[in-house]
């Protein structure tokens, strides 16, 4: 039985599952409107600091203004989602203690803000779909941590590139091959874009600014597959990745050449991908190749399993299904993190300079093992730095070479991660 049956037959016994929209941006805008199209779901309150923009967003949804509680007092924000009354919050301060709200979908894709979110819903007793990768490349085995602990979910999302390729790996295990390479798919890479080249596609798409330039510098791409990575065991074969410039046609050829070995995060570049993911599987023998060559998928021993697309807030709703339903999200870590992303100096970086972050003008993302990491500037981090050393254009930054604010709530979560995973890796097995 599909999700969408068994959803709405939970619903007629408990009630539709009240989702709380952290975010009313790029991804947030488009999945209200979704959930209210889902069986068995509903947004019991879409939480944004610019109430406008939350306003327009259920507009969208067919609602109109005079039917949208404004508030952030928890009881009319309780009685607005008992009476099914769509519901707008400026402050996510207490939203996930709401009588009503099970789930919250953090969509926003801030660092300090969504983390914050994320933990105070866990500690609530609420299971979290996050659409923001930036966080969970920097703190994800915290959270899920933090998860393990409150006997909730915590999951990254479908429809994301992330969520996308962690289904499309399960599929791919799921018939028996081996990975060789699971692949994010990039249409263009400009290292050094920042965000005054990137506005006029930030204006032209919707997105933001820094959103925009991370996708053009390609720290977000990076970002993601560290994700995967730490979901998988899959880490890069070096630091960034190779980065490989190929079509459909040649991608099992080019992407396994540079490769040293199998089971790594990789991605294409250009070519006729569109915005979809890849795996690439090996199985030999007399009992798949004939069948593979057969199904017109190649000679073998290795396969390119493509997924064209990856449909972000469309694909959410299957996320909380399998939450809420058979409480599991996308994946588990695999132990301690195997990946991290390693902020690299995208100009002459000068002593007393303050950095900014992700999609900013001082630095993009690589990803890296955890281990070749060590003693760098961790992306996720970078806004708290300021140099007090210089660091040569796309050179990775050195920890010794800024000084961190251990005030930045970024900082002190990262630093409990660190502890968290030292203390259970102490522990006797």
């Amino acid at each position: 039985m599909g999700w969408m049956k068994r959803m709405a037959e939970r619903s007629e016994t408990t009630g539709d599952v009240g989702v709380a929209v952290i975010g009313a941006g790029f991804i947030g805008r488009g999945l209200v409107a979704r959930l209210e199209g889902s069986p068995g779901m509903r947004t019991a309150v879409l939480v944004n600091r610019t109430v406008e923009r939350a306003l327009e967003v259920w507009g969208l949804a067919g609602v109109k203004r005079g039917d949208v509680v404004v508030s952030d007092d928890p009881a009319t924000l309780t009685q607005a989602i008992a009476d099914r009354r769509p519901a707008v919050s400026p402050s996510a301060d207490g939203i996930s203690s709401l009588q009503g709200v099970d789930v919250v979908v953090e969509a926003t894709g801030a660092m300090t803000y969504g983390a914050e979110v994320i933990l105070e819903a866990l500690r609530a007793g609420r299971d979290v779909v996050s659409m923001n990768a930036e966080v969970d490349a920097t703190i994800g085995w915290l959270l899920h941590d933090e998860a393990r602990r409150n006997g909730r979910v915590y999951t990254l999302g479908d429809g994301d590139q992330p969520g996308v390729l962690l289904r499309h790996l399960e599929f791919v295990n799921g018939m028996g091959f081996e990975v060789v390479a699971a692949i994010n798919c990039k249409r263009n890479l400009d290292l050094y874009q920042n965000p005054t080249d990137s506005q006029p596609y930030a204006d032209r798409d919707g997105t933001s600014v820094l959103m925009t330039t991370a996708f053009g510098d390609g720290t977000k791409m990076q970002i993601e597959n560290a994700c995967v990575a730490n979901l998988t065991g899959l880490v890069p074969d070096r630091r960034g990745m190779h980065g490989v410039p190929t079509t459909l046609e040649h991608a099992v050829r080019d992407v396994t050449a540079p490769l040293s070995r199998r089971g790594v995060v990789e991605y294409t570049l250009g070519g006729d991908f569109a915005g979809g993911v890849a795996v690439i599987g090996r199985g030999e023998g007399p009992l798949v190749q004939p069948y593979m060559k057969y199904s017109k998928m190649g000679d073998g021993p290795d396969y390119l399993f493509f997924r064209p697309y990856h449909l972000l807030h469309f694909e959410v709703p299957w996320t909380i299904a399998d939450v809420v339903l058979d409480r599991q999200g996308l994946g588990e870590p695999v132990g301690p993190p195997v990946a991290d992303v390693v902020a690299v100096a995208k100009r002459d970086l000068k002593v007393g300079e303050r950095m900014d972050g992700i999609g900013g003008y001082c630095a993009y993302g690589h990803v890296d093992t955890a281990a070749s990491a060590e003693g760098f500037l961790p992306m996720g981090l970078a806004e708290y730095a300021t140099v007090v050393r210089p660091v040569a254009i796309d050179q990775p930054v050195p920890l010794d070479a800024v000084e961190i604010d251990p005030s930045a709530a970024m900082v002190q979560l990262r630093t409990e991660q660190a502890s968290r995973v030292q203390a259970q890796s102490s522990v006797p097995a």
